[in-house]
């Protein structure tokens, strides 16, 4: 991929935050994208050495990369967001978490629907134990999955390894045109959204300091409050989880914070890209 001069058509914002490994994983992805007119923010919360060396070397690769970090204090996600928004130079914002590979067709498949007033979402294969330690040592190639006849073949395996949402991993258009207009919610490892709207409910709500609610549940009412069409990308924006143990619950904390924002009726947040 040849760096572009031109402003970008979308900036994918990846949430990171120690797994330099995965990082690697999306990075390759991103280089074989079917598109190229997009610039990468690497968002980590926290300042990891490993993080930086794996970034060092594929700003050699060709991508239009750049890497904010912040002080680990403590969950913060919200707050390097909306840093990562204010740094990007498109329209076009994609965000995606630091564990979830994108398909080589998902930049195209979220940018086929951007538009001011429209967010696009799709959904996430759960990969199992054992698949995810064979992409990780990279003795699995991706492509095993992006390739549907490969994927039909390996899902079984899949299944065996305690894979969940397979279905999710089916890349379609056919499926996508049927269901683009189907109603659901926003995932906040995989959805995009125009710059001006997510600068009109003033971006990520920095109160939650949690995971949880507030990257996606919230995001999700405060776009709708807000008049944004959430479009369903499922079947063509895919992503592949590399498992991991669940490292938290639901924080009765940020449970609050959202039933009150509810009860507010107020789409804009007090506490995100400018402060009120």
């Amino acid at each position: 991929m040849i760096p572009s001069t031109k402003k970008p058509a979308s900036t994918i914002i990846i949430s990171v935050y120690k797994d330099h490994v995965a990082l690697a994983l999306i990075l390759d992805s991103l280089l074989k994208q079917s598109v190229n007119n997009f610039e990468v923010i690497v968002s980590e919360d926290g300042e990891y050495e490993a993080i930086k060396t794996c970034i060092n070397d594929y700003q050699k690769s060709g991508l239009q990369l750049l890497h904010l970090t912040q002080e680990d204090s403590g969950f913060r996600k919200n707050i390097a967001l909306n840093r990562a928004i204010k740094a990007s130079n498109s329209d076009h914002l994609i965000f995606i978490d630091g564990d979830c590979v994108p398909h080589t067709a998902f930049i195209e498949a979220h940018q086929s629907y951007s538009g001011e007033g429209v967010t696009c979402t799709g959904r996430r294969l759960e990969l199992g134990d054992k698949i995810s330690h064979k992409l990780r040592n990279r003795t699995l190639s991706l492509s095993r999955l992006t390739n549907m006849l490969s994927y039909l073949l390996l899902s079984f395996t899949l299944y065996r390894d305690k894979a969940k949402n397979l279905e999710s991993g089916i890349f379609s258009k056919t499926l996508s045109s049927l269901t683009i207009n189907r109603k659901i919610r926003i995932l906040g490892c995989n959805f995009s959204s125009n710059k001006n709207d997510l600068i009109k409910i003033n971006g990520f709500n920095e109160d939650y300091l949690a995971p949880g609610i507030g990257e996606d549940s919230d995001i999700d009412w405060r776009l709708s409050k807000a008049g944004v069409t959430i479009k369903n990308v499922k079947f063509s924006a895919i992503q592949y989880h590399l498992y991991h143990p669940r490292a938290y619950g639901l924080s009765e904390e940020n449970v609050k914070i959202f039933e009150a924002t509810r009860r507010s009726a107020n789409y804009a947040c007090s506490n995100g890209l400018v402060k009120n």
